[in-house]
């Protein structure tokens, strides 16, 4: 619910600021949140494992925060929710390469289909405009390639951690980065954008960062732990969903195209996380 909610309050920041301005403001807020415990759940990391912690962040957070900000200045935010639910395909490809995730039909079967269904919720949305830059389309196609990897990441490198320190680090070492790059940019923003613009841009940011990225990454990191890679990423096929109904509050109509990819995504992800059955023995008398 809170990432299929990230879109429209990235939307609402990139009325006040640039893409890059609202990627490094949302990690500096986040490395702010967890400053005050950083220095007590890094004397747990064992060395050798800083550099997966690095990377996590690197992957999971910095880039793919920047990409999809700077995406969205040139695709709609609804195509960018889309486009997100690319995550579990790519986190089954690199898993499956990697050896972390082991392939069956029900699992391909799962990913195609709530990618259809994904796709139809959009395609069956009244009035939306699928207008976009390659270029910009690309990057957050590249970013949920990111995503996929990090999933990866966390299950082989890092499963053995408290939910909350592999989330808290990272997120910390890209803060870092992220505010020199936020106060570094043109801050003329502050002062020329009307009040009534400008508050609801920065308050969507803080938001987007404290639950889009703070909190509910614990809850995600926790979920990876317990399910495996391809469950936790298969939470992506509900951002569509989550999206249709914030337009539905906002008077939107609901086709019965969209209705269908609903039952699309819901049945993808039943797929994918459905276990395979056990074999029968078979009983020597019938021979």
């Amino acid at each position: 619910m809170i990432w299929g909610s990230s879109f429209i309050l990235m939307k609402i920041g990139l009325r006040s600021m640039s893409g890059v301005q609202v990627a490094a403001l949302r990690l500096s807020v986040c490395g702010l949140v967890f400053t005050p415990v950083v220095w007590r759940f890094l004397k747990k990391v064992k060395r050798e494992d800083i550099k997966y912690v690095f990377l996590a962040g690197l992957i999971g957070n910095g880039i793919p925060a920047f990409l999809f900000a700077i995406g969205q200045q040139r695709v709609d935010s609804s195509v960018a929710g889309i486009l997100n639910a690319l995550t579990p395909m790519f986190t089954i490809i690199i898993g499956y390469s990697t050896g972390v995730v082991l392939l069956n039909w029900s699992k391909v079967s799962g990913v195609i289909l709530g990618l259809v269904g994904a796709l139809a919720i959009i395609l069956g949305k009244e009035g939306v405009s699928l207008t976009f830059s390659i270029g910009h389309l690309l990057m957050i196609v590249f970013a949920t390639i990111l995503y996929g990897a990090n999933i990866n990441l966390i299950r082989s490198k890092l499963a053995h951690y408290n939910p909350v320190i592999i989330s808290a680090l990272p997120l910390f070492f890209m803060s870092i980065p992220g505010l020199i790059i936020f106060l570094s940019s043109d801050l003329s923003f502050l002062h020329t954008t009307p009040k009534e613009q400008l508050i609801p841009s920065m308050r969507s940011v803080v938001i987007l960062a404290l639950l889009g990225n703070s909190f509910s990454l614990i809850f995600f990191n926790r979920l990876i732990q317990l399910s495996g890679p391809v469950f936790a990423s298969s939470v992506t096929y509900i951002v569509p969903i989550i999206a249709l109904l914030w337009g539905f509050s906002d008077n939107e109509t609901v086709s019965t195209f969209q209705i269908a990819g609903l039952f699309f995504i819901l049945t993808g992800i039943y797929l994918i996380n459905r276990k395979a059955p056990k074999a029968v023995p078979t009983d020597p008398s019938d021979s």
